[in-house]
């Protein structure tokens, strides 16, 4: 049974705040389930490895890429957690 959870501005910058990310934290990020969040992993691991790097932890890729993967304005999901903050 699939579970409709929403995260707010404040846990998506929370989870944003690490400088790797899982399969977990880019549920959170993204908002989507554990397969499609899998299926997102592997997409930029390979998006990574086609930029000429290598990831030094197994199942985990770096922030940047899942931020550029959704195209986020961490700038406007700040402006949304301070407005969560204030009511």
């Amino acid at each position: 049974m699939r579970r409709n959870t929403r995260y707010s501005a404040s846990e998506q910058l929370k989870a944003m705040t690490n400088q790797w990310a899982d399969t977990s934290t880019i549920k959170t990020i993204g908002n989507v389930g554990t397969n499609k969040a899998r299926e997102i992993r592997r997409n930029i691991e390979q998006q990574v490895m086609d930029d000429g790097y290598r990831l030094p932890h197994q199942k985990m890729v770096p922030m940047r890429y899942v931020i550029d993967y959704f195209n986020i304005d961490i700038n406007y999901l700040k402006k949304l957690a301070k407005l969560e903050e204030m009511g």
